[in-house]
């Protein structure tokens, strides 16, 4: 079992402007080849991104950065950290810098009011003993041309730019209530994703807009292109989206791109030679856990109630045990004393999954990953964290 960082010669706090160029020594060597960090990179005070440094002995080891994003639970949507660009200098790794910086990382956010955090893992391993795990499996299509789905939407399409960005939103937030772990996306962060260092063209299906798809086109012929984005609120919006692409298609050998795990094309469109795979799964920790159960947005026609205890090595105050009620769309937590029975207990990377929905609280039951003690709270609890599909469209 993962025990805590505790050794006393490294520090882990933000990033100070006496750090810039020790930050920028670190993040060259792991992500710029070694060439210097480019002067838009550069800077410490890039909007919704915190950045933090490791310092041994005076000298700057290691850092990471934090995008202030959300992850949502249908219509729930709560402050999530991204962890991105996690750095230790080369002859320095697997001394303990980066289990530091993970440790620390998990007590700031959740003491800033960040219940939820969420990253891309080199190693998935690694990550799992700070207590993420992944949730969702985002699925990653790549259709060969000779094999497209013959549609004939009669839905009108729009080219738009990414200046654009405010009529996707409701798309978006439609696409997003449905699942969980999406990022619902302030305007830098819209800029964010699609401001990228290339052309980007955005095709709208429907007026409103009811699916869109974001492409980078690449005017070679016979390539497998990849659309950045795709995103539908309506079963007619996405097969228009499907019918669009197509004839992006002609000209090449397949198109590919990133579905969530309920997308339709799994379930209706599947043939013989196309790829369907698991591709940039995204792990989630849950680091407040009755902050994030009291942010739930549950249907007011349901309640319950039920106990549990959580196992998290690194944050003892997220055990419990736990008393949750739910009742007219609002939950209550309470702590009970300790030692209390329990309705359910399991550990905090399984909590994340079952909290966001992928794999359900049922699915990890069945999978021995929760210890039930009342099947009575078991339904409950089924009925305040329901299966969901769980998605993060955002790239960090």
């Amino acid at each position: 079992m993962y025990a805590p960082f505790s050794m006393p010669d490294i520090v882990v706090r933000p990033i100070e402007e006496r750090d810039q160029d020790g930050f920028d020594t670190v993040r060259s060597l792991t992500y710029n080849n070694g060439d210097p960090i480019p002067p838009e990179r550069r800077g410490l005070n890039t909007p919704g991104v915190r950045s933090f440094v490791a310092e041994q002995y005076g000298q700057i080891v290691g850092g990471c950065q934090v995008l202030d994003l959300t992850a949502n639970r249908g219509p729930a949507v709560l402050a999530c950290g991204g962890v991105a660009g996690v750095a230790v200098l080369p002859e320095l790794r697997r001394s303990g810098v980066g289990s530091a910086m993970m440790s620390w990382l998990i007590s700031h956010l959740r003491e800033t009011g960040t219940p939820l955090a969420s990253l891309y893992a080199f190693r998935e391993p690694f990550y799992r003993r700070f207590g993420y795990e992944v949730a969702g499996r985002r699925l990653k299509v790549v259709c060969p041309t000779n094999r497209w789905p013959k549609l004939n939407s009669q839905l009108p399409i729009r080219r738009l730019k990414p200046d654009d960005w405010q009529d996707l939103v409701d798309c978006y937030s439609q696409f997003a209530e449905s699942r969980s772990g999406l990022n619902i996306r302030n305007d830098w962060q819209w800029k964010r994703v699609l401001g990228e260092n290339r052309q980007l063209t955005i095709y709208a299906v429907g007026e409103p807009v009811e699916a869109y798809a974001v492409v980078s086109h690449v005017t070679a012929f016979w390539t497998t292109d990849h659309i950045s984005e795709i995103a539908w609120s309506s079963r007619r919006g996405y097969e228009g989206l499907l019918d669009m692409l197509g004839g992006l298609a002609i000209n090449k050998t397949a198109l590919s791109w990133f579905e969530p795990s309920d997308g339709p094309f799994y379930t209706d469109y599947l043939d013989q030679g196309i790829t369907v795979t698991v591709d940039r799964p995204t792990m989630f920790r849950v680091n407040d856990v009755p902050a994030a159960l009291r942010g739930m947005k549950p249907n007011p026609e349901i309640s319950g109630e039920f106990s549990v205890e959580v196992d998290d090595p690194l944050v003892a105050d997220n055990a419990g045990p736990w008393h949750i009620s739910f009742a007219a769309g609002v939950v209550e937590v309470e702590k009970l004393p300790a030692g209390q029975q329990v309705d359910l207990r399991l550990h905090v990377r399984h909590f994340a999954q079952a909290f966001l929905g992928e794999p359900s609280l049922s699915q990890l039951v069945n999978q021995e990953c929760v210890e039930v003690n009342s099947k009575t709270g078991l339904l409950a609890a089924n009925k305040l964290l329901p299966g969901q599909s769980v998605c993060c469209m955002d790239f960090f």
